[in-house]
């Protein structure tokens, strides 16, 4: 199955990529463009933004299923595969299908261990009757890969297989995707976040501000996470927290910073014009040429260019992570 029409270098190239997969030997296709311009058999799941929207990861499966009974793949690695989302599936497998009459057709899982969940995945459903449920795999796949978990018993019933069939192997693909931060709620807008067994893969929930912070000779020391509307004084010592060591007690002094956030479209109509081409590569040559250190710029091991949070935005994360860890233990 050819995943990642997201991955692809445009449109074309999703289409045509497709249609090259499936003269290779790929059995299916999720570009829906792909099969009904070739005849290529359509497939797909659930989005982790289906399952973010509604808050409650039973409450989503529920929904899935209802609509679409006959083609049930749950995706289950938006929280906790083993202790969330394979116990929500079974469940619905039992309240929701059962009585109708179906199937839970597959699950997939496209982060963590590969090998290792989904031998304690297939456990759960043999124990849970549902031996009939596939195991369907997704993440940056390629032959060496799979093989390599073949080899350990892995127990997987499909590939899900993108980059590295849509895009060539020795090119670089953008290594970040959307996942939603924040869902509108009684004029509101209440916060999301994914969590994985990836540390990389957690998102930055809720509305913020992004500020880029600058030493005294103007070059960027680096960016920093803060809740929307929240007040950023560099006058003083200001308070961070590093992310990867927040345990460290630190500040920027002597700095300032400037929001990088603008607004261009509210409420379905544009606040702003859009900048023209000229005036976009004017700014990145801008900021390459006297903000970003020539060191992060590297092509080879480049250096880290730091994203730190305010202390109030931290905790928003923490809390939010302990909660959502709470409600899906």
């Amino acid at each position: 199955m050819l995943f990642r029409s997201r991955r692809a270098h445009n449109n074309d190239a999703a289409v045509y990529g497709a249609r090259a997969c499936a003269i290779g030997g790929v059995n299916g296709t999720a570009t829906v463009l792909a099969g009904q311009k070739f005849a290529i058999p359509v497939s797909g799941t659930m989005a982790h933004s289906w399952i973010m929207f509604y808050g409650d990861e039973f409450g989503a499966f529920k929904h899935y299923a209802e609509i679409y009974p006959d083609a049930t793949v749950l995706l289950v690695d938006t929280y906790d595969v083993i202790h969330s989302g394979i116990p929500n599936a079974i469940r619905v497998a039992r309240e929701v299908l059962d009585p109708m009459g179906k199937r839970l057709k597959g699950v997939r899982i496209d982060s963590g261990d590969l090998a290792y969940l989904s031998k304690r995945v297939r456990a759960m459903l043999d124990e849970a009757g549902l031996q009939d449920c596939k195991i369907v795999v997704s993440n940056s796949l390629d032959e060496f890969t799979i093989a390599s978990l073949l080899s350990q018993g892995a127990c997987i019933d499909s590939f899900g297989v993108g980059e590295r069939l849509i895009t060539a192997r020795s090119e670089p693909v953008f290594g970040a995707v959307y996942k939603i931060a924040a869902v509108g709620e009684d004029g509101n807008f209440a916060p999301r976040i994914k969590v994985s067994e990836n540390v990389e893969k957690i998102t930055n929930p809720g509305l913020k501000d992004v500020y880029r912070v600058y030493d005294a000779k103007g070059q960027a020391v680096a960016d920093l996470l803060a809740v929307c509307g929240e007040e950023v004084d560099m006058s003083k010592p200001f308070r961070y927290v590093d992310p990867q060591k927040p345990w460290k007690n630190r500040s920027f002094e002597g700095c300032t910073a400037k929001n990088l956030r603008r607004l261009y479209v509210q409420d379905g109509k544009r606040t702003q014009e859009l900048p023209k081409l000229d005036e976009i590569r004017g700014y990145v040559k801008e900021q390459l040429d006297n903000e970003i250190w020539q060191e992060e710029q590297r092509f080879e091991n480049p250096h880290r260019h730091y994203l730190d949070m305010t202390p109030d935005y931290y905790e928003l994360k923490m809390g939010l992570l302990h909660e959502t860890r709470k409600q899906h233990a």
